[in-house]
């Protein structure tokens, strides 16, 4: 380096900070956003998971209320007793 040219630590510190400062702000903002998907994907597969389980309940249910006096199951009863 030539004697004429001074090389000022403290500006190129500055500098390289400066950058730093500015790659960290974006990996951080990058970071913020991935959470915030990966949040979103989990609330989404949590709502379907409870409504997948919602309609199983409402299927067992169902099946639970059926009335044993209905037509047709007697009709099947009756189809077993002779077999």
């Amino acid at each position: 380096m030539p004697k004429n040219e001074e090389f000022d630590i403290d500006k190129e510190i500055e500098r390289i900070s400066k950058k730093t400062n500015i790659s960290m702000k974006k990996s951080e903002y990058s970071f913020e956003n991935q959470i915030k998907k990966l949040d979103a994907e989990i609330d989404r597969i949590m709502d379907d998971k409870l409504n997948e389980f919602d309609d199983t309940k409402k299927a067992s249910l169902d099946y639970l209320s059926i009335d044993y006096n209905d037509f047709t199951i007697s009709r099947y009863k009756e189809k077993l007793k002779k077999i």
